[in-house]
């Protein structure tokens, strides 16, 4: 169950057997290599301080897979996955699912059992071959693509671009925010083949001068570009379903700031920040948006996962913090970095410790605010032993 197997002949397949062709919701599906996260939870809010009935499907989780299936911002419950689960379950027992086939599955059998408005799906890895590119959606969103997942995607930024724009479908709309031009080009490209649509959050908002100013909830300068992204997608759903559009609402939609690991600031003594940033293109915001509200953290704890690329973290994990970097063993997790490989690549400010309760005492020792990113995994320990800090 817990491999990676790229194409979707298992999933089309899957969805027929289980009679999920087409949702009778909208659907609306995240895609890029950072910020879709935040952009399908403003758009979730939006939905719902319009008063519509939404399912949100992001990855991963932290501690419970509850955390990736939710339905009007609360976790589905223990109960409803069981149940949702042993009813996938016996209908494709013998296909060999991958694990996050299993779960878009599962998230997409409780959806549509639940009498939604809106779905939305945050995309795992790429497009063209991610499981939640299994339904033809009403508007595919873009986050900014950048290098991550090489091995798996392609060596370089056309090539990710090339697999991140295979999610759009025949005749579909595609809603994007300012992309590198490179990447921009192969959206383009793929839309024309579909003879599909390309707007930008700058056409799409154009007719909406009183939003152009927002607002963001979740911290950081970077939190505008997802929030433009996700007002934006909603703005093109509400045009092709009728749909009413409120200031107001879309506003209150995008001031929610409950959404852990995203420049997440635990108020001290001490003050702790947590970030998912896990990858080069992750780090550089996080470094120019700590930068902007001049927050110098006195220490730090670090680690990443095998597959990133280190040596260009490195460059912005030594502009982050001038004090200590702690480097927990993260044993649990097989695609986790050795920390002595982590502290050989930062050098002499960098030490290893044994776990993550270690690190994050010996951090609190240096001064605050301490700073804690590198891996999603990496923030699910530090939740697993501060669970009050993942649900605020």
């Amino acid at each position: 169950m817990f491999h990676m197997r790229l194409g979707m002949e298992r999933m089309q397949t899957a969805r027929r057997r289980l009679g999920l062709i087409e949702p009778s919701a909208v659907l609306a599906q995240i895609v890029g290599t950072n910020g879709k996260g935040s952009t399908a939870f403003f758009l979730s809010q939006i939905a719902q301080a319009h008063g519509q009935r939404t399912g949100l499907f992001t990855s991963p989780h932290f501690l419970s897979f509850r955390e990736r299936i939710r339905i009007n911002g609360r976790c589905a419950s223990t109960e409803q996955v069981l149940a949702w689960a042993n009813q996938v379950q016996a209908h494709v027992w013998d296909m060999k699912l991958t694990y996050f086939e299993l779960l878009t599955l599962v998230a997409m059998y409780g959806f549509c059992s639940s009498g939604l408005d809106l779905i939305v799906l945050e995309a795992g890895l790429g497009g063209k071959n991610d499981a939640t590119s299994a339904w033809k959606p009403d508007a595919v969103l873009y986050t900014p693509m950048g290098l991550d997942h090489e091995q798996l995607i392609g060596p370089d930024l056309k090539f990710i671009a090339r697999d991140k724009a295979g999610a759009i479908k025949i005749g579909s709309t595609a809603v994007t925010g300012p992309q590198e031009p490179q990447a921009m080009e192969v959206l383009q490209q793929e839309a024309r083949r579909k003879k599909a649509r390309v707007l930008t959050t700058d056409v799409l908002l154009r007719g909406y001068p009183e939003m152009n100013v927002l607002e963001p909830g979740l911290a950081g300068e970077h939190q505008i570009g997802n929030a433009r992204l996700a007002l934006s997608g909603w703005l093109e759903l509400c045009a092709k379903r009728g749909w009413k559009v409120d200031e107001e609402s879309c506003r209150k939609g995008l001031s929610a700031s409950s959404w852990p690991g995203r420049l997440q600031r635990i108020v001290g003594p001490p003050e702790i920040i947590l970030d998912g940033a896990h990858n080069v293109p992750a780090l550089k915001i996080l470094t120019h948006a700590l930068e902007k509200l001049r927050i110098q953290p006195r220490a730090m704890v670090f680690n990443c996962m095998r597959d990133k690329d280190l040596e260009g973290m490195v460059r912005f994990v030594l502009r982050l913090t001038s004090g200590p970097i702690f480097v927990p063993q993260l044993p649990m997790y097989e695609r986790a970095r050795p920390a002595r490989e982590a502290v050989a690549a930062l050098g002499k400010s960098a030490q290893s410790v044994a776990n993550v309760a270690e690190a994050l005492h010996k951090a609190l020792q240096a001064g605050e605010p301490v700073l804690i990113c590198g891996s999603l995994y990496l923030l699910a320990e530090v939740y697993r032993q501060h669970p009050q800090w993942l649900e605020p």
